[in-house]
């Protein structure tokens, strides 16, 4: 991802990690003059806790007691309101991006935050529609265009205070807004970023919603489709530029192997390497092997435990 950055945006502009937990020995080979980690104790158990607190909310405490949730570390994602850089652009870790982030940067000339997803377009959006309009006097559009992602998203550090956080927290768990998050993201930080942002009547823009065509594409690796020119990716449908490919869904194990020269035949592989060693031409140029049968076999194993396990 940092590599992308430096390649297709900027050289120097700083980059802050927000680390996902405490595993952060390897992280500390990144870091440079403009790469860093966030390191503010405060904001991490300040966004923990109030995680915390609304899945905890008695609405959701027979759902809450499901074995599988131990508490998602995604909600620091939000740790960013909480930074250095008056403005800012967050990127989810398994990303890179593909063309300069400029114009995002100028749209928070013009607006609280800025998106590029399509979750507002989807039948069952992250926000309860009818329960909001069942409120409020206002449209499907105006509740939808607040349903968006949170791989990939621009704003402001000033806009999320401490006493925003509490009055949030407050509407809530106390005044019943906990309605309007759709049940089946009862544990999901996204979920609760599109309240957020609903809640607190912010000025969003999201680019699958512009009237520019040229600025409507996908980004997803495996659903959307893209054409390579450079080891850069447009969309296939036009060759729009797109701001980035979220590998989203595809498990770190999947990409240990690719960078251990194993053909895993996740989309776009040679682009991904290609950043990934950037640096080292060698390890980039190494052709990919198909996996052994005695690998293969073995993963298939672990995958029928699992599932044994699971169920």
């Amino acid at each position: 991802l940092i590599n992308s950055i430096r390649s297709n945006y900027n050289q120097s502009i700083p980059i802050c990690i927000i680390p996902y937990d405490d595993k952060i020995q390897r992280l500390g080979s990144l870091v440079s003059d403009s790469v860093f980690l966030f390191d503010d104790r405060e904001s991490l158990d300040k966004w923990d806790k109030f995680a915390l607190d609304v899945w905890s909310n008695e609405c959701f405490n027979s759902r809450q007691r499901k074995a599988w949730y131990h508490g998602s570390n995604t909600i620091r994602k939000l740790c960013s309101f909480d930074g250095i850089f008056k403005k800012f652009i967050y990127i989810d870790s398994d990303s890179l991006v593909m063309s300069s982030l400029e114009d995002c940067f100028n749209k928070l000339d013009d607006y609280d935050c800025f998106f590029d997803d399509w979750e507002h377009s989807k039948n069952n959006p992250f926000l309860n529609i009818d329960l909001i309009k069942e409120k409020y006097d206002i449209s499907d559009i105006d509740v939808r265009s607040n349903c968006h992602c949170s791989d990939f998203f621009g704003s402001k550090s000033t806009l999320l205070t401490d006493q925003s956080i509490r009055d949030l927290r407050s509407a809530l768990c106390d005044e019943g807004d906990i309605r309007f998050i759709n049940e089946r993201g009862w544990w999901d930080e996204v979920y609760l970023f599109s309240y957020i942002t609903f809640k607190l009547n912010w000025k969003v823009f999201n680019y699958t919603l512009s009237t520019n065509p040229r600025e409507r594409t996908g980004n997803i690796a495996g659903v959307d489709p893209f054409v390579e020119n450079e080891y850069v990716l447009f969309n296939k449908q036009g060759l729009k530029p797109i701001h980035r490919i979220h590998y989203m869904g595809y498990s770190s194990d999947v990409f240990r192997r690719l960078c251990k020269g194993e053909n895993t035949n996740i989309p776009h592989q040679e682009v991904f390497l290609y950043y990934r060693f950037m640096d080292d031409e060698e390890q980039r140029q190494r052709p990919l092997k198909k996996a052994n049968l005695a690998d293969t076999t073995q993963r298939l194993l672990q995958k029928i435990v699992q599932k044994i396990k699971k169920s």
